[in-house]
């Protein structure tokens, strides 16, 4: 029986494959802060909460407190709080229950009878189906109950069902599949069968291989609609379709005895649900097929997935990856018993996608959607919430589509979620330009009102790119619990940009989009990140200008119109040493002060200092002047006036370079060298 690790009993955490204890050097300032800022929570309550879980990334440390009754968790109840890089608190949202009564936690039924009880209310009666049994303390009717829960999932693909066991009287109180699906779907219950055994656990061999695959369908690809030629066909193949497909390389996949398998550092292949269609394994490091044959989704689905994954964890540097199964993720390209409909099942932190209609996985859109629900899944540690997760999953599945380019926005295809599998006589598929607004347009469906978050985060993508929202999306998500709104995860998202330090007309774009959405923000009190310490060189002369350092620094307010001045002035001079420096931060009556070190080092000699070596002619100068020096191939140059206002900036493109200042102003500027960490004055006449 598969159990993730109790940290009621053992307060401790799995982490991937090893097990950590959770420890922050923060933990004492965030206690302090819930005692002094949450309501409802004194300094007896907060001795029932554990630290359970620490996550520390771009953004700053992420801690999450689990609310206790004698030693056993409390079900869904969290306090979570997130300091950024300037160890200050930022953020802070919880799910606690201040509703609960004090009750014994020693059950009067054993794990095993409680089991046996879920077996018989789902007509099961294989314990190998049981994916989690934990003990909790749950609110349930206006009563606080011990209950067991347990997670059941059929290899039929059917559902994956909790059941909530009063662990004292043995009554059933609850039974719902927790599976995620992409789409609406009617739920029934389906007699169990035996779950797959484990895998025999190999070291891997990687190899690059490479395959055929739907980038991200054949629609896009092609640019062209749901007919004629490019239609399901009960899964046929044609001329048309064949020429949407593209060859890729796999980074990775594993060689074993011979035997090439889709398994990467990320991501693997499992059979889990049925139809059973095999591992596609073979002989040859090339899978390539066409969409008659089973073995392109199992491609389509590896590259997408795979590919996702290391743009999070490689290009974008953020760590989210299971917690089971040493942290890979396991699909099953054939599940669901053939329906259309594909899941996410979070209590074995597997995917699987249907058949049904054109097959889920040869849409990348439906892939990478229920890829999000993962995303959402880890990132909180188990915490996600279903008020805006279809909502992610839309995002998730648009930031990638939308990046290769392929529709304009005139076209209405361009804001199609599910372009293949929906838009089309099986289902009409989602939009993500929606006109919706929250709280209004919500209809408690959480497809339906996914649409509304995926709808505000993509405009707020196509202002300030993917890259920066993807990772404000994540990072802000990651701050979020399982009572968390759209509203809520709006202000996290956008507390994760001000703690990732992104330029304020950044943070002001998400203000303005996510409150005409309809979410309400509170207002921005001045902040700017804490200014990494500087280390430059002294000139000839023994000596070093100070320039603008108003580029590092980086104030928010709601309208952007914060005042920085420098201490000491630009244009001091100062012979080696450390200094520290000061960037003053004001917007009405508040003050935000950063300091930082400016290390100077001393002058080495002309020889070997001969790359920072510079000349500036002529000076005064009218309308051009010469940069001579050997300089790095990615210097640039940014020019200040002496208000430390930036007024010009250039890349160098060789060692005698022309800048025109014909355009300037007559008087006195600063030519910082962005590279070198050198200034130079001149004048401009």
């Amino acid at each position: 029986m598969k159990q993730k690790i109790q940290f009621f009993i053992v307060l401790i955490f799995a982490c991937c494959s090893s097990i950590k204890a959770q420890t922050s050097n923060n933990e004492k300032a965030a206690r302090e802060w819930i005692v002094a800022h949450l309501e409802g929570i004194n300094s007896k309550q907060i001795g029932d909460f554990k630290l359970s879980f620490v996550r520390k990334s771009l953004s700053g440390e992420t801690l999450r407190f689990q609310q206790m009754m004698n030693n056993v968790p409390v079900y869904k109840s969290e306090i979570v709080v997130h300091i950024n890089p300037s160890n200050e608190i930022s953020y802070s949202t919880n799910s606690i229950n201040t509703n609960l009564q004090n009750i014994t936690t020693s059950p009067s039924i054993t794990e095993e009878e409680a089991i046996s009880k879920s077996n018989r209310v789902l007509n099961n009666s294989d314990n190998s189906v049981i994916a989690e049994t934990k003990l909790f303390v749950a609110f349930f009717k206006g009563q606080t109950r011990l209950v067991y829960r347990i997670v059941t999932n059929p290899t039929s693909g059917s559902a994956s069902w909790e059941n909530l066991i009063d662990a004292q009287t043995g009554d059933l109180l609850s039974s719902k599949d927790v599976a995620i699906y992409y789409k609406k779907k009617t739920k029934k219950k389906t007699d169990l069968k035996e779950i797959v055994t484990k895998d025999n656990v190999v070291q891997p061999s990687f190899v690059t291989g490479t395959g055929m695959i739907y980038n991200p369908d054949p629609l896009s690809k092609m640019l062209v609609a749901y007919s004629g030629q490019y239609v399901d066909n009960s899964n046929a193949t044609n001329a048309s379709l064949d020429a949407a497909r593209e060859t890729v390389t796999f980074p990775e996949i594993d060689l074993t005895a011979g035997v090439y398998k889709l398994k990467s550092s990320y991501v693997c292949i499992k059979d889990f649900e049925s139809p059973s269609r095999g591992l596609f394994t073979q002989s040859t490091n090339n899978f390539s097929f066409n969409r008659s044959q089973y073995g392109f989704e199992a491609v389509n689905a590896f590259y997408h997935l795979d590919k996702s994954m290391r743009y999070i964890n490689e290009t974008l540097g953020i760590v989210c990856k299971p917690s089971l199964n040493g942290g890979i993720f396991y699909y099953d390209p054939s599940g669901l018993s053939g329906a259309d409909n594909s899941h996410y099942i979070p209590s074995s932190e597997q995917i699987a996608f249907g058949e049904g209609g054109v097959d889920d996985a040869e849409d990348a859109d439906v892939i990478l959607h229920e890829f999000g629900h993962g995303i959402h899944d880890w990132i909180t540690h188990g915490s996600a919430s279903d008020n805006f997760g279809e909502g992610n999953g839309d995002y998730w599945a648009m930031s990638y589509s939308r990046s290769l380019n392929q529709w304009n926005s005139s076209q209405a295809a361009y804001h199609y979620v599910f372009s293949w599998d929906g838009h089309n006589p099986y289902w009409p598929g989602r939009l993500d330009n929606t006109t919706k607004v929250y709280p209004t347009d919500l209809d408690g469906e959480v497809h339906d009102d996914g649409e509304i978050w995926c709808a505000a985060l993509m405009q707020i993508f196509d202002i300030i790119g993917r890259q920066e929202m993807d990772k404000a999306f994540l990072e802000g998500i990651a701050n979020t619990t399982t009572t968390s709104t759209q509203q809520d995860a709006a202000i996290a998202v956008r507390q994760a940009g001000i703690d990732m330090n992104y330029p304020c007309a950044d943070i002001q774009v998400m203000t303005q989009k996510f409150t005409a959405r309809g979410y309400v923000l509170p207002a921005l009190l001045l902040s700017m990140s804490t200014i990494a310490d500087q280390t430059v060189s002294a000139d000839a002369s023994n000596t070093y200008t100070l320039p603008s350092y108003l580029t590092l620094a980086n104030p928010i307010t709601d309208n952007c119109d914060a005042i920085v001045t420098q201490s000491p002035v630009i244009g001091t001079v100062l012979a080696s040493g450390t200094y520290p420096i000061t960037m003053t931060a004001t917007s009405g009556t508040s003050i935000v002060p950063r300091t930082f070190n400016l290390t100077i080092t001393p002058f080495l000699s002309v020889n070997e200092n001969i790359k920072q070596h510079v000349v500036i002619f002529p000076n005064p100068a009218s309308n051009q002047m010469v940069l001579k020096g050997e300089f790095d191939s990615k210097e640039s140059i940014t020019i200040y006036d002496t208000l430390g206002q930036k007024v010009m900036e250039k890349a160098i493109n060789s060692n005698e370079d022309k800048v025109d200042v014909s355009k300037l102003s007559n008087g006195v500027y600063y030519i910082y060298f962005n590279v070198l960490k050198a200034s130079y004055k001149f004048i401009k006449e």
